[in-house]
């Protein structure tokens, strides 16, 4: 029985999966449907080794001439054996804010697991292309083995396109192009609302019943291209899973829309193979229009909500807001807005922009302050030190396998403005560590990294060929180490005994501000004390304008006595005036500070 009453279409849907049909004959070393899943009834010894067995049998299976429905069947064991030991590896990996380089177990585990799941895409492709006609006569049988096919690829194409940006990586090409084809052939036989028995065990993929429908996985794929998810932590990516999932029409998905929908929207079509678009392709007959206006109201209602608490938010995105720590809420917000109004940076950036500079970069809280404390010392050797050691900071990796790969590690300026400088280089086992949301310092040669500037690791994006683009956002243009105390009474005369070692940095932009480790209790608007060997600078915590896994920066209370504008030593005057110490650049403070200094003894 075929399907006549649908509604046919004048442009056929070709499907161009990257998948080899097998030579017909070829056994493939397949004889009988138990084989493939025999070595998997045993528990394996490790998550390698059951990944491994699921990979060369998924691939054999790719490989023999199998009937659609036997093909579906086997391949829906093998995914049904893998689901678990993939999510366990998820969720791992969502606790863990490190950046760059991997270790080599995840790095081996993860890489398996992504051919694994490419391998188990490969063969419900091939079932679905068994199964298909152009001319769209599908019998029953056909019609539940290409919807059934189509939702596992979909299932597995969500979790890897979560694994790979937990890891920041994007989607390949072709799986981006698999996922919009499909759900255009699923569209029209109007099936992408259909229920189907779900393998996957998200709660926010899964019906009550225990079933998933195909629209609501495609429109979170496509809810994460929406999304710069690359300058995201780790334990935040979920969040936006969440936020789309809580609105019931976050995103209206349009198969081959009559009109134009203005307002926030989105373009792709049936073999575009990158994420939705700002404008529409020219030509292609098979479009698909996403319409993201419901779910830019309600961020930027939320964002707005947010200046004055959002503990208060109402509405169906609250239980996802609650789930934020407060002072990330409004970042968060923030972006996302950014991300709907502006779009999200291209993945592969042209490669005529890059240009090879002594770039030098060091990152961690710790190393930051390191750095800013042999920048004002007096002692030569420890500046001598740092200049010596200024040529590791050019490079990414400081030793490799061999000298080529040691060279091939050198900082390329991809992008540079005032604000914002994109980085590319060769990652490598020996790569330094390298966090989303690190506090950096940086600079040009040796003068530039002895006037450094200070900066975040807002962006890491790793590229399949073994690159790493890294984007870092300036934060201030000076910084030094001090003593920050949490004071009890107004006048500050009384503090904590608990001193708290910060950078005191300032920006053009933002004025003077504080910069403390995350593991610090200084709370926004907590009135405090900055100390140096001469110094004593009563003011408070105004704001907080940044908050990471790795740092916090708080705005000064503009109200109170500023400091004057800052500037590091200079190499001349470090050498001619031995005297210059840690706080030299504190100059043009107001009177009151300067009755706190020790007054000098007189002769005699």
């Amino acid at each position: 029985m075929f399907f006549r009453n649908r509604t046919r279409h004048a442009d056929q849907l070709e499907l161009r999966f990257a998948v080899a049909v097998p030579a017909q004959g070829s056994s493939g070393g397949v004889a009988a449907p138990a084989n493939p899943l025999r070595n998997l009834d045993d528990e394996p010894e490790s998550p390698q080794r059951l990944l491994k067995e699921v990979l060369l049998q998924a691939r054999a299976l790719n490989r023999s001439t199998l009937s659609a429905a036997k093909r579906l069947k086997l391949t829906c064991g093998l995914q049904q054996r893998l689901w678990p030991t993939l999510a366990a590896a998820r969720d791992a990996l969502r606790k863990n804010e490190a950046g760059v380089p991997e270790p080599q177990p995840q790095r081996e585990l993860l890489d398996m697991a992504d051919q694994a799941i490419h391998a188990l895409n490969a063969g419900y492709q091939l079932a679905v292309q068994a199964d298909y006609r152009v001319d769209e006569r599908h019998g029953r049988a056909e019609h539940a083995r290409i919807l059934e096919g189509s939702v596992r690829v979909l299932e597995l194409t969500h979790l890897q396109q979560r694994l790979r940006a937990l890891r920041y990586q994007p989607l390949p090409p072709d799986v981006w192009r698999t996922v919009n084809t499909l759900f255009c052939l699923l569209s029209r036989a109007d099936a992408v609302a259909m229920p189907v028995t779900a393998l996957c065990d998200d709660r926010l993929l899964v019906d009550n019943d225990g079933t998933t429908r195909p629209l609501h996985i495609y429109s979170l794929i496509q809810a994460f291209g929406l999304f710069d998810c690359f300058a995201w932590s780790k334990r935040r990516q979920r969040f936006l899973d969440s936020y789309c999932t809580a609105l019931p029409d976050a995103l209206v998905i349009t198969y081959l829309p009559k009109m134009a929908v203005g307002g926030v929207v989105r373009f792709t079509h049936a073999h575009q193979d990158a994420p939705p678009r700002r404008t529409a392709e020219q030509g292609c007959s098979h479009r698909i229009l996403i319409d993201c206006n419901a779910l830019a109201e309600s961020v930027r209602r939320d964002k707005e909500t947010g200046r004055q608490n959002l503990a208060h938010a109402s509405g169906p995105t609250a239980s996802c807001l609650a789930g934020l720590p407060p002072l990330a809420r409004r970042p968060i917000l923030r972006a996302m807005w950014r991300n709907l109004e502006h779009g999200v940076p291209p993945h592969r950036p042209d490669q005529g922009e890059r240009h090879s500079c002594d770039f030098r970069l060091e990152t961690g809280f710790d190393r930051v302050s390191q750095h800013l404390q042999i920048v004002f010392t007096r002692d030569q050797a420890k500046r001598e030190q740092l200049l010596c050691n200024a040529a590791f900071a050019g490079r990414s990796a400081t030793q490799g396998e061999d000298a080529a790969t040691t060279r091939g590690t050198e900082w390329l300026v991809v992008q540079q403005t005032d604000h914002h400088t994109v980085l590319s280089t060769k990652e490598t086992r020996y790569t330094k560590p390298i966090a989303l949301g690190a506090l950096a310092v940086y600079g040009i040669g040796d003068e530039g990294f002895l006037r450094p500037t200070l900066g975040e690791v807002a962006r890491i994006l790793r590229l399949d060929e073994g690159q790493i683009l890294i984007g870092i956002t300036r934060r201030a243009r000076f910084g030094t180490l001090v003593n920050v105390f949490a004071t009890v009474g107004e006048d500050g005369t009384d503090t904590s005994s608990a001193q708290v070692p910060c950078l005191l940095a300032f920006d053009d932009d933002l004025g003077w501000c504080v910069i403390s480790s995350p593991r610090s209790s200084l709370p926004v608007g907590c009135p405090i004390q900055i100390r140096t060997r001469q110094l004593r600078v009563t003011t408070r915590l105004r704001g907080l304008r940044a908050i990471t896994p790795h740092f916090m920066l708080f705005e000064l209370d503009a109200m109170l006595p500023r400091l004057g504008t800052p500037s590091y030593p200079s190499g001349r005057r470090r050498h001619r005036h031995s005297r210059i110490i840690v706080t030299s650049h504190l100059r043009g403070i107001s009177e009151s500070t300067e009755e706190q200094r020790r007054p000098r003894r007189r002769p005699g």
